[in-house]
């Protein structure tokens, strides 16, 4: 508020913007003012909108002048304002000052929307940093040491948290999205529904192992072409993101005859194991693509034939063989040309390249291929002594199988769970209670899903008489695995790559070090006591799970993660 005192004497307020409206008092009058003239009590106020403050004069005798306002930026003196009429009332230049804030309650401001639940500074940090800040504008524009101490500031200015929040909006899930992503396990098992015919031409040793090998490398092969993929995307290369899947998915069968040949050359077997291996591959990698693009039910069709040619085998015997093998052989190709049809016309060609993209997710993709790798290895190292001769051992992977798609629907609905009790949470001692109540529940619901179809193949095997105490005991192993792949989704969600591959070592070295100490440890030939071998592995899990576990209990419980 400016207040006129002396009506013979010349102000200037200046008004920077001229939409901005000021008021001052004039005599016993207060006035609002805006860019024009006003008559106030027998005075012209003129009031304009300049770049600067200067005193202009009154013509009037005997009084002062003030001094010459500066010169502008061209070297010329501004234009004095037109004198009153000489007839006329007094009139007063006014021109209206900026009025400043605090920069700090304007960011405050700028910022409470997004964090109007926020429940302690790391938060604010993260979204501060999210939104461009870096230490250097914190120091220069704010004043503080780094962005951290700014955000401190900041969430002390936003005072308490709003008690009524709209919960946030979650990705839509209807019961089209969760059957898609509850089909991801059995998806890639369908070319199962072939392998007893394919063991009566290649036999079962040479087949067990091609497979075992050839799935390894595709389990890590598959794995890192999707991380690269999702990353580019994420990073608006849609082009660049199919291009990687369309040359990955070409050169899978390279890689499927090289595993092939590797086998061959070390254990023995003919050319019939090199197209199994190729087989194997392009299937895997053309389910990644179809995945990525979310065409499971292409991938359905593409393989449907193939499922009945296998179980017109097992009914027909081998009058059916020669049509189970052709089918499977169609599906595997049909499956590769859709997959490498989808990656066509995807984003524009004036896209930013995606080289610099994978450039910087090398550590990631680095992490990815060894998380595979040591997957591949935690799962296949205590199946495959029995493959040959246990059925049961042989196939006690298939709850864990099964119930991987069950599993990622629900690692997938954790982030927006977790952003939600970000709304309600006060403190952070009741976030970080809700959050590891939230991770026990849902380790138990990926425990019980497992746990159930385990039962029914207990029951299964026990009806048909197949079933031993070895193969009872590691089909609970692989139940729990199941429940432990849970926490390994949130790892790899938060790309703790090291901790998944050292922990999967690390129980990895359990279950064969103490069955060397015990005498039962296939791998090293002591094949005298399966049970104890198993009973191994099952600890070795557990074991795993409380490793997962521990990696996550420092990350998890911090609010910045969830943004």
């Amino acid at each position: 508020m400016t207040e006129v005192t002396d009506p013979n004497e010349t102000q200037r307020i200046d008004l920077a913007d001229p939409d901005e409206t000021r008021r001052i008092n004039v005599g016993e009058q207060t006035v609002r003012l805006e860019p024009g003239t006003l008559d106030v009590g027998g005075r012209t106020i003129r009031i304009e909108v300049g770049e600067r403050t200067e005193r202009l004069p009154i013509p009037k005798q005997g009084r002062r002048r003030a001094p010459a306002g500066p010169a502008r930026p061209d070297g010329t003196a501004p234009p004095p304002p037109p004198p009153a009429p000489a007839d006329g009332p007094q009139t007063h230049t006014v021109v209206l000052p900026r009025v400043s804030t605090d920069p700090l309650d304007e960011l405050v401001d700028r910022i409470r929307p997004s964090l109007t639940r926020a429940v302690d500074a790391l938060q604010v940090a993260a979204a501060l940093e999210a939104d461009g800040f870096t230490d250097r504008i914190a120091r220069v524009e704010y004043g503080f040491a780094d962005v951290f101490a700014l955000a401190v500031e900041v969430y002390k200015r936003m005072g308490p948290p709003a008690e009524a929040l709209a919960e946030p909006q979650e990705p839509v899930r209807d019961w089209r999205y969760s059957l898609r992503v509850l089909a991801h396990g059995p998806l890639y098992a369908l070319p199962a529904a072939v392998f007893p015919a394919v063991l009566g031409v290649l036999g079962q040793r040479n087949v067990v192992l091609a497979l075992t090998f050839a799935s390894a490398v595709g389990w890590m092969y598959a794995g890192t072409v999707s991380f690269g993929a999702y990353k580019l995307l994420g990073a608006y290369r849609p082009r660049a993101s199919a291009r990687l899947l369309l040359w990955s998915t070409l050169a899978a069968p390279l890689a499927g005859a090289l595993a092939g040949l590797i086998v061959v050359l070390t254990f023995g077997g003919g050319w019939g194991l090199v197209v199994l291996a190729v087989g194997q591959l392009g299937y895997q990698l053309a389910g990644t693509v179809l995945v990525f693009y979310r065409r499971e039910g292409l991938q359905v069709a593409t393989m449907l034939p193939a499922v009945i040619g296998g179980a017109a085998y097992l009914w027909y015997g081998t009058a059916a063989r020669p049509v189970a093998i052709g089918t499977a052989i169609g599906g595997v190709a049909a499956a590769c040309t859709a997959a490498l049809l989808l990656t066509r016309n995807r984003g524009a060609k004036t896209e930013l390249p995606g080289r610099p993209v994978l450039r910087a997710q090398r550590r990631g993709l680095t992490g990815v291929t060894l998380y595979g790798a040591c997957s591949a290895a935690l799962l296949l190292h205590a199946e495959a002594p029995y493959l040959l001769n246990r059925l049961d051992v042989a196939i006690s992977a298939a709850p864990l199988i099964a119930a991987m798609g069950f599993v990622e629907w629900r690692a997938e609905g954790f982030r927006a769970a977790a952003v939600a009790l970000t709304r309600r949470s006060h403190r952070p001692e009741e976030f970080q209670r809700s959050i590891r109540w939230l991770i026990g529940r849902e380790t138990l619901f990926c425990l019980g899903f497992p746990a159930l179809l385990g039962i029914i193949l207990v029951a299964v095997l026990h009806t048909g008489g197949w079933l031993t105490a070895p193969g009872a005991v590691m089909i609970g192993a692989h139940v729990a695995l199941a429940a432990a792949y849970y926490s390994a989704f949130l790892l790899a969600g938060f790309e703790r790559f090291a901790w998944l591959c050292w922990s999967m070592l690390a129980a990895l070295a359990i279950h064969v070090g103490a069955g060397a100490a015990l005498g039962a440890a296939p791998l090293l030939g002591q094949t005298g006591a399966p049970l104890t071998d198993t009973a191994l592995y099952l600890g070795s899990v557990v074991a795993l799970q409380g490793l997962f576990l521990l990696g996550l209990a420092p990350i998890v419980g911090q609010v910045r993660h969830y943004r």
